[in-house]
């Protein structure tokens, strides 16, 4: 163990040489997000139709996106728009920075805080991340939304499900595609693994990013039709 540990701290100095750790909005060394940049990443406090984007009371789905959605919620914390967030979200997910998870789970508990919506999650509520395909995660080493479910499992005492979503194929990146797109690359992706384990459960479903709600809706639909009670969706950002 001593051995391993001596290795992984060797390769931890030359990836630092290499790739010396520097503030991704201010390039103060040694931090990856120092506090004062935080502290420059808006939450969200608008009041918006999550799928469509006209008036609603926060975290609301209107009338007409609610009739065609699977989810009673969506609460989203910031906005992808923010240019220093997306940097930070795509240095975290694409340049494979593990440490950049603690600052962004932060921004969600920060903005359930302020909004008093941590009030509402009670011991009856359990979170699910979306998966990733085996192929992303082994390419990238981790599943974001994963990391992120844990910081805000331990903050708020909500337990986890895991393994309880999986991805029947690796589809196309989302980024690229328009709306219709979307949704046909999304479309019976998911299956529920342990159904018996989601019936009559309520559940929080995170992403780390919503556009069209696509990825969202799809997984959501699944967990409905394995038993879900009631599914609130939570994003770090709205794109």
């Amino acid at each position: 163990m001593k051995i391993f540990k001596k290795i992984k701290k060797n390769i931890d100095f030359f990836l630092d040489l290499l790739f010396p750790i520097e503030c991704i909005g201010c390039q103060k060394e040694d931090i990856w997000l120092c506090e004062e940049c935080f502290k420059k990443i808006n939450l969200n406090l608008k009041n918006f139709c999550p799928f469509c984007g006209k008036p609603a009371r926060m975290g609301c789905i209107c009338q007409q996106c609610l009739s065609r959605s699977p989810l009673k919620n969506i609460f989203i914390a910031s906005f992808y728009k923010e240019e220093l967030l997306k940097k930070v979200i795509h240095t975290f997910k694409y340049k494979y920075i593990r440490d950049l998870a603690k600052p962004l789970g932060k921004i969600i508990i920060n903005f359930l805080y302020q909004s008093k919506l941590n009030l509402l999650f009670d011991n009856s509520y359990f979170l699910v991340p979306i998966s990733l395909h085996r192929k992303r995660l082994f390419e990238r080493g981790f599943n974001q939304s994963e990391l992120l479910v844990q910081i805000i499992s331990r903050e708020f005492k909500i337990p986890i499900l895991n393994n309880v979503l999986k991805r029947r194929r690796n589809t196309k990146s989302q980024t690229k595609l328009k709306e219709k797109e979307r949704r046909k690359n999304m479309k019976n992706v998911f299956i529920c693994c342990q159904p018996e384990i989601i019936k009559n459960k309520n559940i929080i479903l995170f992403d780390d990013i919503l556009t069209t709600g696509s990825t969202l809706k799809e997984a959501a639909r699944v967990l409905k039709k394995a038993g879900a009670k009631e599914i609130i969706g939570l994003i770090l950002a709205k794109g």
